[in-house]
């Protein structure tokens, strides 16, 4: 194996020297001491141990010397493999993961040798460039490398004294200062898994680079075993977890070898070097490989896989390095299960509402109907059919003084009708529904209630909240064969809040317009358009007709505020202008203009359309030719029952009350 370090033709002579005459060597100490170099070029061909000498020991410890493993005494010729160099090799070993980690410098230990007197590591995990990490998942053909003196990115060089953490992951060829942007779950994964399946996609998160090349550095992936009383380790069901960029593998992580919490296991791919080009889209998935044959306690047992919160992280081209992923990307309801037995995977449809606020009254005919969950049922290897289908329902208040029925569509049809208890939480099933679903058939099935109004009596109080959910028990489902079947899954809905003095809002369409200026020096402006619904209940609301940037921090407070905005985190801190905008009223509506204390009228079971706009423009101090990441975003709506704005805001499901991301820039 050859490295390259740093030469002189006095190290090349001395190394000639020793290797024409090595029975000259002695331990004796030497006038002066010899300056630590190597040949250009040198090549380790044999084990090395106390006693070794020659040019392939001056070519080692070099490197430990280089690596701060080895510390030279004043006067002491290199070339002969002594114990301190013993002792250097092992400290090496050890921090390369080589065991047994000794001093013999043999075949483990050439193999891995690979860039030490460069100033780079092998892999953790690796004893060669060949495959995958078996700690961190990354390539071992990856090289890191750390300034002088240091063995990983921990601490300081005992030779230079700069943070070992200066360091890099090489990944050539990039440019700009990009980020990653349009983030989207991507839907093409496989919940079904077959004993002796190749590798299968399991959960899959996009990303476009802007502004410059991105590299993937780190990939998070959590696995969360519905196990019951079958086994919780992953291990039993998959023999590998590995992430992939645009179908390269970038990793690959012995499922035994995860971080294990109860029935959840968390894998860090680390260390990974794939880039998504300036402009294009990349495609991100975690997949696994099916074991040979699933055990008969884990066969159809669910689980679900999840890039979390901030799982991706990535560098762009000017070192900064930042993470990606703005909320949980979850995939429910995946299985392993023998080749034969027919299965039923249950998962979250993506029309399931978010956590919100209900707008009801006595007499408003839209709180019937009103959707608490959306789920789907798809069966593989034979048809199936659904005889009994339970559902939890649970309140705040009473079942019964909130729900006047609930209904289960599939599709658009409905299927059947049942009214509900007396308690705050109980189970209603929908027996003998006879719903067959044919072999690889996906249905579609919805949960539906009719409210009871909060009239007179005080059926129930203004802020009471409502869930529903399945869990994989208590159904009734059977194969063509007549055995029995149960869901992958339970599935969960988001929990709604019921007032009749309160708003319902739905989000429109936002887009951002950006004019870009065509003279040097000059600014790029975007219009930013944010349209939202809001609909009253039994009471007339107003809305503050203001617009407020709430700036760092992003929490709603006080009164007068109207419809409060941000940037999201961290985007082009400095380098944009976003001045305060304003909120328009449909002007169809009727009443359109603001009243007297600049806010906006909606009466009782009526909805108004609304539009935060304003400006954004890139600034004169930002670098010119670099496009600067924005996204602005709805964090509170400011509401009233009367004309003057109390501290109330509508909050509950705004999460998705963004522009997409622009880039505004300085030309």
């Amino acid at each position: 194996m050859t490295i390259t370090t740093k030469a002189t033709a006095k190290v090349a002579a001395v190394a000639a020297g020793l290797a024409m005459a090595t029975s000259m060597l002695s331990l004796a100490p030497l006038a002066h001491a010899q300056t630590p170099t190597t040949p250009s070029t040198c090549t380790i061909t044999m084990s090395l141990t106390v006693g070794s000498t020659g040019a392939e020991v001056i070519c080692l410890q070099a490197a430990l010397v280089a690596k701060g493993y080895l510390v030279m005494p004043v006067g002491t010729q290199m070339g002969y493999f002594g114990a301190l160099t013993k002792t250097a090799v092992a400290k090496w070993q050890a921090a390369n993961n080589i065991a047994p980690a000794v001093g013999y410098f043999g075949p483990i230990s050439r193999a891995a040798f690979t860039g030490v007197a460069g100033g780079t590591s092998m892999v953790p995990g690796c004893t060669s460039t060949t495959g995958y990490s078996t700690t961190t998942g990354q390539s071992c053909a990856t090289t890191t490398t750390f300034p002088a003196g240091c063995t990983s990115a921990v601490g300081f060089s005992p030779t230079t004294g700069v943070s070992c953490s200066s360091g890099s992951t090489s990944v050539a060829g990039l440019t700009g200062a990009g980020v990653l942007a349009n983030e989207s779950t991507l839907g093409d994964v496989t919940t079904d898994l077959k004993e002796g399946d190749s590798v299968k996609n399991v959960v899959g998160d996009s990303f476009v680079a802007k502004g410059g090349d991105v590299a993937i550095q780190r990939v998070d992936a959590v696995f969360t075993i519905d196990a019951g009383s079958n086994s919780s380790n992953l291990n039993r069901y998959v023999s590998d977890v590995s992430v992939y960029l645009d179908g390269k593998k970038l990793g690959s992580i012995d499922p035994a070898l995860g971080t294990k919490d109860g029935k959840v296991w968390t894998y860090r791919f680390t260390g990974l070097n794939g880039v998504i080009k300036s402009g294009m889209t990349g495609n991100i998935y975690v997949a696994v490989t099916p074991v040979s044959s699933i055990g008969s306690s884990e066969d159809g047992t669910g689980f679900t896989a999840t890039i979390p919160q901030d799982g991706v992280r990535a560098v762009a081209a000017d070192g900064i390095s930042d993470t990606y992923v703005a909320s949980n990307v979850n995939t429910t309801g995946i299985q392993v299960s023998s080749a034969t037995s027919a299965t039923l995977t249950a998962s979250e449809n993506s029309s399931n509402p978010k956590a919100s606020q209900v707008a009801v009254s006595e007499s408003d005919a839209a709180r019937e109907d009103v959707t608490l969950l959306a789920f789907d049922l798809k069966a593989k290897n034979t048809d199936v059919t659904i005889n009994d289908l339970p559902v939890q329902l649970g309140t705040s208040d009473a079942l019964g003084d909130v729900i006047s029925s609930v209904k289960l569509y599939r599709d658009s049809k409905l299927v059947t009708t049942k009214s509900v208890g007396t308690g705050s939480f109980g189970t209603t099933t929908f027996s003998n529904i006879n719903q067959k679903i044919a072999k690889d058939e996906t249905a579609h099935f919805t949960l539906k209630v009719n409210l009871k109004g909060e009239d007179s009596n005080s059926n129930y109080s203004d802020g009471t909240t409502v869930v529903a959910s399945t869990t994989r028990y208590g159904w009734d489902v059977e194969d063509a064969t007549g055995a029995s079947v149960s869901p992958s899954a339970g599935v969960s809905g988001n929990s709604q809040t019921l007032t009749a003095s309160g708003i319902a809002v739905t989000l429109g369409t936002p887009k951002a317009t950006v004019a870009t200026a065509g003279y040097s020096g000059g600014l790029d402006i975007a219009t930013v358009e944010i349209p939202f619904t809001v609909k009253a209940g039994d009471n007339a609301v107003w809305i503050g007709g203001t617009a407020t940037n709430i700036g760092t921090g992003n929490a709603v407070s006080g009164s007068n505020n109207g419809v409060a905005f941000a940037t999201t985190t961290g985007l082009s801190s400095g380098k944009t202008s976003m001045p305060t905008g304003s909120v328009v009223g449909d002007p169809t509506y009727g009443d359109s203009s603001l009243d007297a204390n600049s806010n906006f009228y909606v009466g009782p079971n009526t909805s108004r359309t609304f539009t935060l706009n304003m400006p954004v423009s890139a600034v004169s101090g930002a670098t010119a030719g670099v496009g600067n990441a924005v996204q602005v975003a709805i964090k509170g709506i400011n509401y009233s029952t009367t004309n003057t704005m109390s501290t109330t805001y509508y909050t509950s499901n705004l999460s998705s009350f963004q522009t997409p991301i622009f880039y505004v820039a300085k030309h």
